[in-house]
């Protein structure tokens, strides 16, 4: 028995006349006859009794009705959540980011989630080793990090640029702009979990780039900590502004920089080898849509 004749058993029921359920059907008599005959000999038992001209339950004929009507509400259920999740309006959404990179993400997940209100979001935080890892295990849909990846395996869109500060404590009396040599005795505190990491080499190559490198005396994977130690004293350390927007910066003073030219070139990556679910390419929308805006909006300023 399959689920087409339990279909066409339970509108016989529903019915109660071969008749009218081949109507419903959009069938002939004859063959709907057939079916019902086929499933009693199958199942080797009367499922219909006739009475005058309308057809009743028999005993085991109830409970194929009973168990038939759930399993096809299940069936019926399961394909209408399928096709949910193949639009985009249900599902699991796994986004990595960068810790500098997470305040892209309150504003964009907001938005889903209006559009989406069934859409569950699984956000990872890491450095980009261990992002470009959960992308080729598709423990990710998406990752957003602070530079892009020089590898043909993956596409990208480019964020808008932003420029790195410093974060000092606010009671340290920093010039405001500040030339990077005035940091050459100062404590830096780094959050990078490895030296080989890009924005790392690159905030690095910029002190060598005026002949020195930085007092580092801690190094800490997590920013809420290093900001922690900057309020209380210890140390500066250098970071895209917007890092910034999801902390408390009491204590903290924000400088900018007068000859130092490092930016934030964040990108949302996604591997090119793995099929990408509706959900992730309506979160990508959010950022094309962006990136469309700011392109006209360069053009008609030039």
């Amino acid at each position: 028995m399959d689920l087409r004749q339990l279909n066409y058993f339970i509108t016989i029921v529903e019915e109660k006349q071969i008749t009218k359920a081949a109507k419903r059907l959009h069938m002939a008599q004859p063959p709907l006859s057939n079916q019902l005959k086929i499933m009693e000999k199958e199942l080797n038992c009367k499922l219909l009794d006739r009475n005058g001209r309308v057809l009743e339950l028999t005993e085991p004929g109830k409970i194929l009705y009973e168990k038939g009507k759930a399993l096809l509400a299940n069936f019926e259920d399961t394909i209408s959540e399928i096709k949910e999740v193949g639009e985009g309006l249900k599902g699991v959404l796994s986004i990595g980011a960068d810790q500098t990179c997470l305040s892209y993400l309150p504003e964009k997940i907001k938005l889903m989630h209006e559009r989406y209100p069934n859409l569950c979001f699984k956000i990872i935080e890491g450095d980009t080793f261990f992002l470009k890892n959960s992308l080729v295990s598709k423990e990710i849909d998406l990752a957003i990090l602070q530079q892009p990846i020089e590898d043909d395996n993956y596409f990208s869109i480019g964020l808008e640029l932003q420029e790195f500060v410093l974060a000092t404590p606010a009671q340290w009396h920093l010039p405001n702009p500040i030339q990077i040599e005035d940091l050459k005795d100062i404590p830096f505190l780094s959050f990078y979990r490895h030296r080989s990491c890009s924005t790392f080499r690159i905030i690095i190559d910029e002190f060598k780039r005026h002949g020195f490198e930085p007092n580092i005396i801690c190094e800490c994977i997590d920013i809420a900590m290093v900001i922690s130690l900057i309020s209380e004293g210890l140390g500066v350390t250098i970071l895209p502004k917007t890092s910034l927007d999801k902390f408390s910066i009491h204590g903290i003073r924000i400088i900018q920089f007068s000859n130092c030219h490092i930016q934030s070139k964040a990108n949302i990556v996604w591997s090119k080898d793995r099929y990408l679910a509706k959900h992730a390419m309506n979160f990508l929308e959010l950022f094309t849509d962006e990136t469309a805006l700011r392109s006209s909006r360069i053009i008609r300023e030039s």
